[in-house]
């Protein structure tokens, strides 16, 4: 026990260190999660990162302290290799002070020496029972142990689907066979790899030690292969630098996870024996009893992070530990009761025989839970992460023209290495201020999604202030988002049009054509400032600050108007108008998550999610005292006031939870609503129906503000409003969107009537008819859409390129 704990405890600390180095060294990973500190649980380990390596270190000095009094060489070494580490680290900025760069990949690469060091030494004191002999298992046992496996992972899962309410009663038991159907397939291909490593392993002179290792081997490069395709790939780390930190991730869990000097028998055995406590491997009732507290721990982990993972990450991840959990208990707990069977017919024959009457069920187990068109269906493989990692593995990649998804991954997260100078954008010739210069509130909020107001859907009550709002605005129907997730989407509002793909290309200035308004118009600029902001925003004496020493995280909406309303006596006196901005995190993912995902209060939500509608509801009182105070100070027909968010959110659809890197519809539309002062509705009209995006705001204010911008480029905004006596600009009929932190394009196709989707993440592809729900409807990937889409993808990302100078090889 006390080896045990010592290597759980090495393994936990340095670990979490590669991964925290690993998140480090990824821009966006680093920008936009590590440096708002989003989770705070998070930024304390890294901020108490060397305390916390000097306390492991105590307590790992403590159960290793009998090979330490024997100065055991390998020991002693460790022990003095991490106390310098930990004496160097007080001399530098720490592990929260990491960047991107090939620095923070070293220290992640260096983080997993400790827990593969320590699980390479045999720590069997002199006297401790050694290694049980080597036994001869049988075929008919790997493969009961695999079959049994199979049937607890899936069982696991699919209790917690039902308990989670992800599909009706009904449905569960269909659910429920097939998902048990589809593990059998997995695990039969388990069992028929360890009948290799087992046969490979008896040319040795001893079987038993080779047997181990080729098992290790196996592991770790299936671990390797996890890391690169579902962990890596989803935070847009690619290439040969994601091929090398996959595989170091692999050799190292591969090593943790099947460590020298166990207990368990040798051969396939040793390989998970870091998985199995000793206790547990003594009778079947107490494996069962591990495996029942292993389970519940899966299910518990998944219920904690169903409300802010990214895009099922780390839900597949605790899918696999429950399938390796489930692995090395069967094999310890019957492999020492089944012995080979004396008829070579029925202990070798008949396991593969069964094996392959499984592997034939996998046509129909593949039709039944990827073809069904049936929502229940749809929503158990959503709910079951296990299921979903299956799924996912065996659906072929989706077609794209030649060389696409190498294009796209090229054209995505533009590394901090390469270098783009910033081009000078300009809409028009700003020649000092205008006569007629109104008051400009631009509310973007975080993640709102447009269903859960009420001038976009009657279903809502809980949105009265901002429905009278409405009333008195323009409410743009069809809005969306050039960006999923904030990265890309605010500072293509301040550019007013589509940006290249990397965070970020600095100096930002040159390009922010918001920002050279304001600075040529003599703005008062009141603004929130967080970490994107700070760094697209050309610093200003006419810049003020608002939520200052509030972390991001903390920014809520009814405080930052608070603020603003104790500020607006100054607008009445001062002549200089204002220009007021906002990114509030209320019905952010992460902040409903930290808050318990509970709802603030005890109103009835019907068919909305409580949590989030709860807040919609508190911003929107807030929102209509703030309307009411503008239009006491006779402020309100003074001020162009803009409601909108950077992006939706997912909140359970197909078991979708908030935004990570996918455009579905839910994310992608958006609310935008537009008040203007009374002297500028006679002068201006719009179309509420057309298609608009948020990349439209800035060229809007030029127009409002009388410079009629020129596009310099066809990846750049239209103004909103059109002079009353004028036809509104043409648009194109078919316009790109696209994640912020990874290579997933999209395409509005037939005016945005129909949303194409290409996931070079996952290799899939999706089409979804936009019939004005928050979800739209999937229907169908046809070769017309396929096509339209790939080429709009293609060509806009070309002209971007182009514009900014970009060559991506």
């Amino acid at each position: 026990m006390r080896i045990a704990l010592t290597r759980a405890l090495v393994s936990v600390f340095w670990l979490a260190t590669a991964l925290y180095a690993l998140l480090s060294a990824i821009p966006f990973a680093s920008q936009q999660f590590l440096e708002p500190q989003l989770v705070p649980a998070v930024a304390a380990f890294a901020a108490w990162h060397t305390w916390l390596s000097l306390a492991a270190l105590c307590m790992t000095a403590a159960g290793l302290a009998p090979w330490l009094r024997a100065r055991d060489r390998a020991v002693c070494a460790f022990a003095g290799c991490w106390t310098a580490v930990s004496l160097l680290t007080f001399a530098t900025k720490g592990l929260s002070a990491l960047e991107p760069s090939k620095l923070a990949m070293v220290v992640s690469l260096s983080a997993l020496v400790p827990p593969a060091w320590l699980a390479l030494l045999d720590l069997r004191r002199p006297g401790m029972d050694g290694t049980p002999a080597p036994r001869e298992v049988g075929a008919m046992a790997d493969f009961l142990a695999c079959a049994a496996a199979a049937l607890v992972v899936s069982v696991t899962h699919a209790l917690f689907t039902l308990w989670a309410g992800a599909v009706p009663t009904a449905v569960w038991f269909v659910g429920l066979g097939r998902s048990a159907t589809l593990h059998l397939v997995v695990f039969s291909a388990i069992f028929a790899v360890t009948s290799v490593v087992r046969g490979a392993a008896r040319v040795g002179r001893r079987p038993d030690v080779v047997e181990a290792w080729l098992a290790r081997t196996v592991v770790a490069a299936l671990l390797a292969l996890f890391m690169h395709r579902v962990v890596l790939s989803s935070l847009s780390s690619t290439g040969p630098t994601a091929v090398m930190m996959a595989g170091a991730f692999g050799a190292t869990l591969g090593l943790v996870l099947g460590p020298r000097g166990t207990r368990a028998p040798g051969g396939v055995e040793t390989a998970l024996s870091g998985l199995v406590p000793l206790w547990a491997s003594r009778s079947p009732a107490l494996a069962g009893l591990w495996l029942v507290l292993a389970m519940g721990a899966v299910a518990g982990a998944e219920n904690a992070i169903s409300a802010s993972d990214w895009n099922f990450t780390v839900a597949k991840l605790i899918a696999l530990c429950s399938w390796l959990v489930a692995l090395a208990t069967a094999f310890r707990a019957l492999g020492s009761r089944f012995r080979p069977a004396k008829s070579p017919a029925v202990g070798t024959f008949a396991p593969f025989a069964a094996c392959v009457l499984v592997l034939g069920l996998q046509q129909l187990a593949w039709t039944g839970v990827s073809g069904a068109a049936d929502s229940g269906t749809s929503a158990w493989t959503s709910g079951d992460a296990s299921s979903r990692l299956i799924v996912n593995a065996m659906t072929p990649s989706a077609p794209a023209e030649a060389g696409l998804y190498a294009y796209l991954q090229r054209n995505t997260n533009i590394p901090h290495t390469v270098h783009v100078n910033p081009v000078n954008v300009e809409f028009a010739a700003l020649h000092g201020p205008s006569a007629h210069r109104p008051h400009v509130f631009l509310f973007v909020v975080d993640s709102l999604r447009r269903d859960y107001l009420s001038p976009y859907n009657p279903a809502v009550s809980f949105t009265p202030s901002i429905g009278r709002f409405a009333g008195e605005s323009t409410v743009f129907e069809r809005a969306f988002t050039r960006y999923g997730a904030t990265g890309l989407a605010v500072p293509s509002i301040w550019v007013g049009g589509l940006l290249l793909h990397k965070q970020y290309v600095t100096p930002f200035g040159p390009m922010n054509t918001l920002a050279k308004l304001l600075a040529a118009e003599e703005y008062a600029r009141w603004m929130s400032m967080e970490h994107i902001v700070e760094t697209i925003v050309p610093a200003s004496a006419a810049l003020e600050p608002l939520d200052v020493g509030v972390p991001v995280r903390n920014h809520r909406f009814c405080r930052t108007l608070q603020e603003v309303r104790a500020r607006l006596d100054r607008l009445t006196a001062a002549g200089r108008p204002a220009f007021v901005y906002s990114l509030p995190q209320d019905v952010h993912v992460s902040t409903i998550a930290r808050e318990g995902s509970t709802p603030i209060d005890d109103h009835d939500y019907g068919g909305f999610h409580p949590a989030y509608a709860s807040r919609v509801g508190r911003m929107d009182a807030c929102f209509g005292e703030f309307v009411d105070d503008l239009k006491t100070r006779g402020l309100y027909d003074e001020s162009v006031i803009i409601l909108t968010s950077d992006h939706g959110d997912s909140l359970g659809e197909e078991g979708r939870q908030g935004h990570a890197y996918t455009i579905f519809p839910e994310i992608i539309q958006v609310p935008l609503l537009v008040h203007l002062p009374t002297a500028l509705w006679s002068r201006f009209s719009a179309d509420p129906a057309a298609t608009v995006f948020t990349t439209d705001i800035s060229p809007t204010l030029y127009a409002l503000l009388g410079h009629p911008p020129t596009r310099p480029s066809e990846i750049f905004g239209h103004p909103l409003f059109h002079a009353a006596s004028a036809a509104p600009a043409a648009r194109q009929r078919a316009a790109m969107v696209a994640s912020s932190y990874g290579s997933v394009y999209g395409a509005l196709l037939d005016d945005a009537r129909r949303l194409y989707i290409i996931d070079a993440i996952s290799l899939r592809e999706y089409v979804y008819e936009l019939d004005g729900s928050a979800a739209g409807r999937a229907v169908p990937v046809h070769g017309e859409d396929r096509e339209a889409g790939q080429r709009a993808i293609r060509a806009t990302i070309g002209e971007i390129s182009r514009f900014y100078a970009y060559d991506p090889g």
